[in-house]
């Protein structure tokens, strides 16, 4: 395993990628290596405004959703992620520009040019990425405790499903799959047993 390595977590809301980022990140530390846990949007002041936004339930368009995720994500790479990689630490990262891909896609961005966009900003590459895939209707249940099956849920599971499918045309050899339906343990040791031949 290399000691310098960019590790991102995707997946929907209620996916359970957090929690799979947080293992990592404790396991990491465990074994004496030097890591760092980042999530995206951060709290930083772009990033402030994009988690106000999300917290009033109030998105500004897609393409300004884009511009405050570009500047969010180039103020991350300047203060943490590339001091960080430069190091020598091991970046464990909650969301990257496969997010933005996906969501303002969803919303209505080609996500291959939210990609250029993200790629022509010269942001560090991930070494590794796991995605923790789950059907929407799963997602949705886990975040709100409930399956209720009115026209709001009818219309996010609708949103949902558009942005997994975003994100598995996304996936490539970088990418590793996993069934989010399963155990968190299990889950785990699929993740450790290939972050290990990193």
């Amino acid at each position: 395993m290399k000691r310098r390595l960019f590790i991102v977590f995707e997946g929907i809301d209620g996916s359970g990628k957090s929690t799979q980022c947080d293992l990592l990140f404790g396991h990491v530390v465990s074994i004496g290596l030097t890591a760092v846990r980042l999530a995206e949007p951060t709290d930083g002041v772009w990033g402030r405004r994009i988690r106000n936004m999300l917290k009033e339930n109030e998105m500004a368009p897609a393409e300004e959703q884009l511009r405050l995720f570009l500047l969010d994500r180039k103020d991350d790479a300047e203060k943490n992620i590339i001091p960080a990689l430069n190091g020598d630490a091991i970046v464990i990262m909650d969301r990257y520009y496969y997010s933005n891909a996906a969501y303002q896609g969803a919303a209505g961005i080609l996500p291959e040019r939210i990609i250029a966009e993200n790629r022509k900003m010269r942001f560090p590459e991930p070494d590794r990425v796991y995605f923790i895939d789950v059907p929407p209707e799963v997602a949705i249940w886990r975040v709100s405790g409930r399956m209720s099956k009115g026209k709001e849920v009818f219309e996010k599971e609708s949103f949902l499903r558009k942005v997994r499918e975003i994100f598995l045309s996304l996936a490539d050899e970088r990418f590793i799959v996993i069934d989010g339906t399963r155990d968190i343990g299990e889950i785990f040791e699929i993740i450790k047993r290939d972050f290990e031949k990193l």
